[in-house]
């Protein structure tokens, strides 16, 4: 691993000393300062007490509120505009997203709120009275009498457009651009725990564009890829995200606050398209994982279709970003992820337009080996998601996993699943999990068969959107009929083959139509390369 120049770790290191006792300074000693004054203007003026119950009320929400608001106008200031709110700090450019559309002085604000709490905890009259006023006043003329001068002197016209936009104090309103309040507070928590369990090493952080719309493109192999993106490029980033994830409401309202664009798997998507440019037009940075789904064995996908169409359209600039160690992090089979090092290479941006061989630079650039290590070693539970055969007999659905080890019931061969999800075998010989998956080939494996049925139970959904259990039980498939229960359909028809997860395959209809078989036990993988293997014998 290259050694930091010592030079830039006493820089980061000043710069975070810096922070934080401008932190100290102004959200504790100040208040407490406040606090004294406070305490002998009470007594001066002989103020009642705040009753208790009052204060611990009011104290409370004004605390919690100061503190929400000041991290979401820090955090917008920190991704929009590269810098803090602190003189020597200044951001690059002029932030007027986030609670800067809302108000010219959000932290202000913020600060005005949080000292209402301590007044409110103290049961201090005089400080709600006398000091908070004082201390609006006083925020107020400097903010108007220097600070907004300098902003002016700096941004000049565009500062002048802000200010006639955007109201001093504070505006409602149900939409605004930028980060929101949930994007905030999940990205200040985001960051610590990738800090502490996925540490990660940036290469080629200086071919992020500064400012203006973009379009970052990368692989994607675990769930946390968007995590590891936000964290390594400090952006603000709104991620193209399947409408899947945002069937329920909780999920909706999630990625939503995210700012995530959703888009639909099974049909043409225009909304999706429109919402995409319109956000490209306000300058937003967004965000496409160009396989369109994760990998199973950590070998790169190709670049589908409609997002080389997307890539063509768009008139911005693209930026490849490669993610190392994500899959070992979390594979696709596997139910949680462990810790482990993570590595994010930034590629230099491709200016528009979009060449088709710029298509197939972008692919190789970002295209990554399975690689990485966790700091625990994983159990191989759900490994026969992937491996529905044995990779030596080529028995089906004959390999059962306990703890590290993978096991097959038929040939009674077995492996051993290392922290870098190598498997050593019994003989001493060690293959990649890659190489074993690659071993298994349906048209050898299902060569002749006409019939397939389902280890354990399935349950068949079907809908467009908000999809409806109709069936649970044995699935069988025999003469190009899928059998779940007393229900059975056609698959010739089939115009898409999809895995949702880990353990759901959609077959798409035409017309945003589709259904979906939810695996309790058996491979969602081994039953889509069946699929598509009959679809092909079909005339």
């Amino acid at each position: 691993m290259p050694s930091i120049p010592k030079t830039k770790m006493n820089s980061h290191l000043v710069r975070s000393v810096f922070i934080l006792a401008n932190i100290i300074s102004y959200w504790g000693l100040l208040p407490w300062l406040f606090l004294l004054a406070a305490k002998h203007i009470d007594q001066l003026l002989k103020l009642p007490v705040l009753p208790t119950k009052a204060g611990i009320g009011i104290g409370a929400v004004s605390l919690f509120l100061g503190i929400v608001i000041s991290l979401w106008a820090t955090v917008t200031l920190y991704l929009r505009g590269n810098g803090f709110p602190i003189a020597l700090l200044p951001p690059f450019r002029l932030v007027g997203e986030g609670p800067y559309s809302l108000s010219r002085h959000p932290l202000y604000l913020a600060f005005t709120i949080y000292l209402l709490g301590w007044g409110a905890l103290a049961q201090s009259i005089g400080l709600i009275l006398v000091i908070l006023p004082g201390f609006v006043i006083i925020w107020g003329g400097y903010t108007l009498l220097h600070e907004e001068r300098v902003l002016l002197r700096r941004f000049q016209g565009q500062y002048r457009v802000y200010r006639q936009e955007t109201p001093f104090l504070l505006r409602f309103r149900h939409a605004y651009p930028g980060p929101g309040i949930v994007f905030a507070l999940l990205y200040v928590v985001g960051k610590l725990l990738v800090r502490l369990l996925f540490p990660i090493t940036v290469v080629g952080r200086e071919f992020l564009p500064q400012s203006g719309p973009a379009i970052i493109v990368a692989n994607h192999a675990c769930y946390l890829d968007p995590i590891f993106i936000t964290a390594a490029t400090n952006r603000y980033i709104r991620f193209l995200t399947t409408a899947e994830m945002m069937r329920t409401s909780v999920g909706r309202h999630l990625f939503t606050c995210l700012g995530s664009i959703s888009i639909r798997r099974y049909t043409s998507d225009l909304q999706a398209v429109r919402a995409l440019l319109f956000a490209l037009k306000e300058g937003e940075t967004v965000g496409i994982f160009a396989e369109g789904e994760r990998t199973w064995d950590g070998n790169p996908l190709p670049i589908t279709a409609k997002v080389t169409k997307l890539l063509s359209r768009a008139n911005v600039p693209i930026v490849p970003i490669r993610i190392e160690g994500s899959y070992a992090i979390f594979p696709r089979w596997a139910r949680f992820p462990l810790p482990g090092r993570i590595r994010v290479r930034i590629f230099p941006p491709f200016l528009p337009p979009l060449l088709n061989k710029n298509t197939s630079s972008i692919l190789a650039m970002i295209a990554a080996q399975s690689d990485g290590q966790t700091w625990f070693r994983r159990s191989a539970s759900g490994i026969s998601q992937l491996l529905w055969a044995c990779p030596i007999c080529h028995e089906v659905g004959t390999i059962y996993t306990h703890g590290p080890v993978v096991h097959c019931q038929h040939c009674n061969n077995s492996w051993r699943i290392d922290r870098r999800l190598i498997l050593h075998s019994s003989n001493g010989k060690t293959d990649s999990l890659a190489s074993l998956a690659a071993s298994l080939k349906a048209e050898e494996i299902f060569k002749g068969q006409k019939t397939l049925s389902s280890d354990g139970k399935v349950n068949l959904l079907e809908g467009e959107q908000d999809l409806q259990l109709i069936a649970s039980g044995k699935l069988q498939y025999q003469a190009g009929v899928l059998h779940v229960g007393s229900v059975s359909f056609p698959v010739g028809d089939a115009r898409s083959l999809t895995i949702e997860g880990r353990n759901r395959l959609d077959i798409g209809l035409g017309q945003g139509r589709r259904v979906r078989l939810r695996f309790r036990s058996d491979s969602s993988l081994k039953w889509q390369q069946f699929l598509q293997l009959e679809l092909r014998r079909d005339p």
